[in-house]
């Protein structure tokens, strides 16, 4: 009943009725055949381009400079030929990429919590959200999840998160969410999330892929095995076998990958037979390399244009992920393409000396804020020990080494060894990978 009462609400919320006509929208064109799709991609595509040559001062600049004009566009393989957009792009440019004429009251500034490298800042317009409303209303359903049903998150961002303001309490009350903070999974608050969902028996349960698995974890080592959702999404992390293999023994249901991020929304999310289908009619997925569509089945870069994002388009974006397309064709009947794997996407877990988890993207928000850093690097060998590396942009005093050494103290306690070391710059691995937590502790209770 509660479900029913708080859809027929949510249509008088601020881009409630947008959301639900994005939504039956969705649920038409995830149906059409791949060579309707990739029709209506080229017709995106295309207004896409020419909204960017007429309002976006970076993209008129650049495509004039590479002399190319939105008429150039009369297929998919011409789109192709533009030229790819990344993160210091972005950081160099953020003033010119936003849209000439754009109203500043449906600008939103935003930014990635820079768990994989340095935070990203960008704007999106207040549509793009009701866009990726209705993009996650649509996937969930594919699994028998409507909106407004119990939905428990074991999160992070204190963005997302109601902790702080009586406010976002009660509208997570009314949206029917209940939250864990990743950023300490401490046994006791585990024990009182647990006891919580045994008698609140959410539908949907949303998570960190790694905090799912600790979760699990936990509720095995304790003999709790009465949470029963229908379904465990998890997100922002790459979610190995092992992790899914146990989530889905101890909720006793199935176990789906959410691929999104903060600056593009959601990308690709598993269906009921277990494809990881790119969500083509929001977002132009291409998988990259050497300059060229890679094939299936071979590793690439992720490049992301998104539909929606007219405030700041985002064209051929790379986003430093790295993937694996696949050529078959879903037994669900649906159009939307098949991503065979999400490789690069992953976080190690810290602990502290009590044994309490402490989520990686604890160092990327506690980080993000202080334009003083470039860059760092978190080494924890043992429970009493753990060895930050700093990059800074300029110099920095003692005092804000000792505010640093304040908030890391905070979440791990006085008898954790704490070094934190200003360096000029950080070795790669032999990949040339940067690795910004190096963990080698496992909890107690795995």
């Amino acid at each position: 009943m509660y479900p029913s009462i708080y859809r027929a609400m949510r249509l008088f919320w601020p881009g409630g009725l947008e959301t639900r006509r994005h939504l039956n929208e969705l649920e038409y064109t995830q149906r059409l055949s791949r060579e309707e799709l990739r029709a209506f991609q080229l017709a995106r595509l295309r207004g896409l381009v020419k909204h960017a040559y007429e309002r976006v001062p970076f993209y008129r600049e650049r495509y004039r400079r590479e002399g190319i004009h939105p008429d150039d566009i009369q297929s998919l393989e011409d789109f192709h030929a533009l030229p790819f957009v990344n993160k210091e792009d972005i950081r160099a440019n953020l003033d010119s990429m936003i849209a000439q004429g754009f109203p500043k009251a449906d600008l939103v500034p935003n930014h990635t919590g820079g768990s994989t490298g340095e935070p990203l800042h960008f704007f999106v317009g207040r549509s793009f959200w009701w866009w990726n409303a209705a993009n996650e209303f649509r996937m969930r359903r594919w699994h028998g999840i409507r909106e407004g049903e119990r939905t428990a998150w074991i999160w992070g961002d204190q963005r997302d998160m109601p902790d702080w303001s009586w406010r976002r309490r009660l509208r997570a009350r009314i949206m029917n969410q209940r939250f864990l903070n990743a950023f300490s999974l401490t046994r006791p608050k585990m024990e009182a999330f647990a006891d919580m969902l045994v008698l609140w028996q959410p539908r949907l349960i949303i998570g960190y892929s790694t905090a799912l698995f600790l979760f699990a974890q936990f509720l095995k080592g304790e003999g709790i095995d009465s949470i029963r959702p229908r379904l465990v999404e998890a997100t922002a992390e790459k979610l190995w076998k092992p992790q899914r293999d146990l989530i889905e023994e101890v909720f006793h249901c199935p176990v789906v990958n959410h691929y999104s991020s903060r600056e593009m929304g959601t990308m690709a999310y598993e269906c009921e037979q277990g494809a990881l289908h790119a969500l083509d009619d929001v977002r132009y997925m291409e998988v990259i390399s050497d300059g060229e569509a890679a094939k299936p089945g071979e590793l690439g870069e992720v490049v992301v244009t998104s539909f929606n994002h007219l405030a700041m388009p985002f064209i051929r974006y790379k986003n430093d992920d790295v993937a694996i397309r696949s050529d078959e064709r879903c037994a669900c009947g649906r159009g939307l393409s098949v991503i065979r794997e999400i490789v690069g996407r992953s976080n190690d877990y810290l602990v502290t000396s009590e044994g309490q988890f402490v989520h990686s993207e604890f160092f990327a928000y506690l980080l993000r804020a202080r334009p003083e850093v470039f860059s760092y690097q978190v080494y924890q060998p043992d429970k009493r020990h753990l060895n930050i590396k700093i990059v800074c942009r300029q110099r920095v005093d003692p005092t804000w080494l000792d505010d640093v050494r304040r908030a890391i103290r905070s979440r791990f306690g006085d008898p954790m060894h704490i070094s934190v070391e200003l360096v000029n710059d950080i070795e790669l691995t032999p990949a040339g990978k940067h690795r910004y937590i190096i963990s080698e502790v496992r909890p107690d209770f795995v």
